[in-house]
């Protein structure tokens, strides 16, 4: 079971997100860290716990302004971890970005892509084992301004994103992200056991015990992030899985 630590950053600050309600989000205040400085709590997560892998949501390029390029390539370059990111990829030109400043994979997220037809030339610009697409779940649907895939189960894209060749996916619960209210196991469930490619599912993970049960649903990763900064997930935690 892979373990990714999360980081969103918005104003180049991270911040704790709540239940997908991004006017709402406030710096984040950590046990790990006396700072919401990106490269401050990257480490930390990396000292911390051993992680390898990083994932980072730029919010402030999702929600359509500049990519935070700079702290972006400052943690990739640190070393010693494959850091994956969204930050609201629908066209090549900001994949190239990323690629420039190191980032180890790109995150397109069903939020800000504009149509399967997208999709498609990031994944052949890309290369597909280099892209991993987010479900993103808000209020138990597709959060998305495409109306095509907006209006299927997350099941039914799982399974299309598979056939178009999509080698990892990413379920991501909106509705529960920062909120410590337990996992949709159901939602896990359903998406996992209608493809063979890996997934991932983020949010609302409290304890061990959530992440535990997503593996017996054969989830290949979780996307954890307040568990670890409140100290409710800890290293020895993780060091039985």
């Amino acid at each position: 079971m892979r373990v990714i630590p999360v980081i969103d950053i918005m104003g180049k600050l991270v911040v704790h997100a709540e239940y997908g309600k991004r006017e709402k989000y406030r710096p984040l205040k950590s046990f790990l860290c006396k700072t919401s400085s990106p490269m401050d709590l990257a480490l930390a997560l990396k000292s911390n716990f051993g992680f390898n892998e990083l994932y980072i949501a730029d919010l402030d390029s999702i929600l359509g302004r500049s990519q935070n390029i700079e702290i972006l390539r400052q943690i990739s370059e640190l070393g010693g971890l494959e850091v994956m990111v969204d930050s609201g990829i629908n066209n090549v030109l900001k994949v190239k970005e990323l690629f420039q400043v190191g980032i180890s994979k790109i995150v397109v997220g069903t939020e800000t892509l504009k149509s399967i037809e997208n999709l498609k030339d990031i994944l052949e610009f890309a290369g597909y084992e280099n892209v991993v697409v987010s479900i993103d779940i808000l209020n138990k649907k597709i959060f998305s301004k495409c109306k095509s895939i907006a209006r299927l189960s997350p099941k039914s894209f799982t399974k299309k994103l598979e056939l178009i060749g999509v080698e990892e996916v990413i379920v991501l619960d909106l509705s529960k992200v920062g909120s410590g209210s337990g996992v949709n196991i159901e939602l896990s469930k359903k998406v996992v056991n209608s493809v063979s490619v890996p997934v991932i599912f983020g949010g609302g993970i409290k304890s061990i015990e959530d992440i535990i049960e997503l593996q017996k649903c054969c989830i290949s990763g979780v996307l954890i992030s307040t568990a670890l900064h409140t100290l409710k997930i800890t290293k020895k935690d993780l060091m039985g899985l």
